[in-house]
């Protein structure tokens, strides 16, 4: 330290520039000098920038880049993440976080997707295939944050503790003040990770082992999580990968007498960058939003892992009824689909299709109507297919997992599994117009009922159109469906 002491002090701050928050605040506690040296307000405009992506952070107003950084300590996490899913039951819900400059507060939107008219092709491969376009119209939904952070929030934070790593911070979602009035309430609070050791199949942990994870947590709490044994006491113990909303609706201020009513507790849960960004090598990688017939749009994350996990025993077993029964058919499909098992039984899914009062219970409400492509063009920068002379890209596994779900397929589960996109997989390459130069592979697809019962998985087809664009024929229903990627940091820039 002495030797350092006597280094200029450019020099001692070109240094510091290279230490991480915890190093620097160690080395403050060495002298006075050193104390001096860490709190250089730029040291902290670098803490600061490297948690907002998307945008340079322009000098706060009235703040220096360290108050800044230390009044949103230790959320940065949120807005650095960018997009957050959750486990509420079966639709799930996803937005993007950002820091917003302007407000001086951490905010996040849910992300929504809006089908536009479409319009109709024929599919020359399958001249009994009607096919609807898929253009829809992606954007945040600003009428109302799904959560805040401000200074107003931290200042109003609950709980018996002293810290705030184990308070609760009342969100700014509305004009009044926070936790005042009637209305609706919503605090978040901090979560500690699961011991990957301690899970198990059965542990009711988020985000569900179909997705990878930095880590994961528990998202069942007989006490909804007011136990403080869920909460980090020390900083180490924070998990940047999770966070909790705790909601509910309020009649009247607490002093007179008012109670609250409908509480419910949702886990929120990040994905690994690189598990949605796509490379040279898994150019297929992204967050998609898909067309789900009666359900709307829906997103999921499309991945290409290095080290799958095993397939579903239900997926395998489709896939080894394939292997030995199936064959194409002259029309070009495999003829193979699959049935449930239920205790020796066969189900038939089309007498299944309709509930005991008559009701349409149709499974195909799981899986997108036809679509395709708006003004589908056969031009290469339209489609990527001259890439399949490039057979390093075409190895492995890609699967898709909702982010987002129906109550037929709810979100954490798996949409479509290829399991070998290279030659073993290889169906063929489409010379008819429509997906002409695609390479088209072996794949199945997730069926369920409503709640999700009695789920399955069919033969299907993956169409890889394009690095940005996918399709999925699904041969029993004589339906494609098609996922388009969405760019993530159009929505975090301000």
């Amino acid at each position: 330290m002495a030797g350092l002491s006597t280094l200029p002090s450019e020099l001692i701050h070109h240094i510091l520039t290279f230490l991480p928050l915890s190093d620097l605040l160690t080395l403050g506690l060495v002298s006075h000098a050193f104390l001096e040296h860490s709190r250089q307000d730029t040291l902290y405009q670098t803490f600061v920038q490297a948690h907002v992506p998307g945008y340079v952070v322009p000098k706060p107003s009235g703040l220096t880049w360290r108050e800044l950084f230390k009044l949103h300590h230790p959320y940065w996490f949120i807005p650095k993440n960018k997009i957050w899913f959750s486990d509420s039951p079966h639709t799930g819900k996803l937005i993007v976080a950002r820091y917003d400059h302007r407000l001086n507060a951490m905010e996040g939107y849910a992300l929504v997707a809006e089908r536009r008219q479409p319009t109709f092709q024929t599919w020359s491969y399958n001249q009994q295939t009607i096919v609807h376009s898929f253009d829809p119209r992606i954007k945040l939904d600003l009428n109302a944050p799904v959560l805040r952070l401000d200074a107003r929030g931290y200042e109003c934070a609950v709980g018996s503790v002293g810290h705030r790593l184990q308070k609760e911070i009342p969100l700014n979602l509305r004009d009044d003040p926070p936790h005042i009035g009637s209305g609706l309430h919503t605090q978040l609070v901090l979560a500690r990770p699961r011991s990957a050791d301690t899970i198990t199949q059965a542990t009711p942990i988020w985000p569900p082992l179909t997705m990878p994870s930095y880590a994961r947590t528990v998202n069942e709490s007989p006490s909804h999580f007011r136990d403080l044994s869920h909460r980090p006491s020390k900083l180490h113990e924070l998990s940047a990968a999770h966070f909790r909303l705790r909601r509910w609706m309020e009649f009247s201020t607490r002093p007179f007498g008012g109670w609250r009513v409908g509480e419910d507790v949702t886990t929120w849960a990040t994905l690994p960058n690189e598990c949605y960004t796509p490379t040279p090598q898994k150019p297929w990688q992204g967050i998609f939003v898909g067309d789900y017939a009666g359900h709307g749009c829906e997103f999921l994350a499309v991945m290409q892992p290095d080290d799958p996990k095993p397939l579903p025993e239900k997926a395998e077993a489709v896939i080894r009824a394939r292997e030995r029964e199936g064959s194409v058919s002259s029309g070009g499909s495999w003829n193979t689909a699959p049935t449930q098992q239920d205790e020796g039984v066969e189900v038939d899914w089309e007498a299944e299709q309709t509930t005991e009062g008559g009701e349409h219970h149709d499974m195909e409400d799981s899986v997108a109507t036809l679509h395709a492509w708006p003004e589908i063009s056969t031009a290469d920068e339209h489609r990527d297919h001259n890439d399949h002379n490039d057979e390093t890209m075409y190895q492995g596994r890609i699967e898709a997992v909702k982010l987002t779900g129906d109550p037929n397929i709810p979100r954490g589960e798996y949409t479509f599994i290829a399991p070998d996109i290279g030659p073993d997989g290889l169906i063929r390459v489409a010379e008819e117009d429509l997906f002409k130069g695609a390479r088209i592979v072996k794949s199945v697809g997730h069926i369920a009922f409503r709640g999700f019962v009695n789920d399955d998985y069919m033969t299907s087809q993956l169409i890889l159109i394009s690095h940005d664009r996918l399709a999925q024929y699904w041969e029993t229903f004589g339906h494609v469906s098609f996922y388009q990627r969405v760019n993530i940091d159009d929505f975090t820039k301000i």
